[in-house]
């Protein structure tokens, strides 16, 4: 993805998550890791929380977005579906931290 992702393309529901998105939206696992593991244990408690109340509206623009044509819906929903990975491994490793 290259260039500003139109967030406006994201159901109003889902477009408060736009900074979290354009923060953890890493496609590659390395990468991902590497930023959650920098990440504050308040960070991760944030970006595990925040879709908690939206994974139906996230898996639905998923669905019908993510094999869409090239363009500006597929970028969005492209790093929709990385930030989605993130905030679920973000729960991970903040019970890591904590040893559970």
């Amino acid at each position: 993805m290259s260039g500003e992702l139109d967030f406006s393309l994201l159901p109003e529901e889902l477009r408060h998550l736009s900074p979290l998105i354009t923060r953890y939206a890493e496609s590659d696992d390395v990468d991902r890791s590497a930023l959650l593991s920098g990440a504050s244990n308040e960070e991760l408690r944030e970006l595990s929380e925040a879709p908690s109340a939206h994974w139906d509206a996230i898996n639905a623009f998923l669905d019908e977005n993510v094999e869409a044509e090239p363009g500006p819906r597929q970028d969005v929903a492209l790093a929709l579906d990385s930030f989605s990975q993130a905030a679920m491994e973000a729960r991970y490793e903040l019970e890591e931290r904590d040893g559970s």
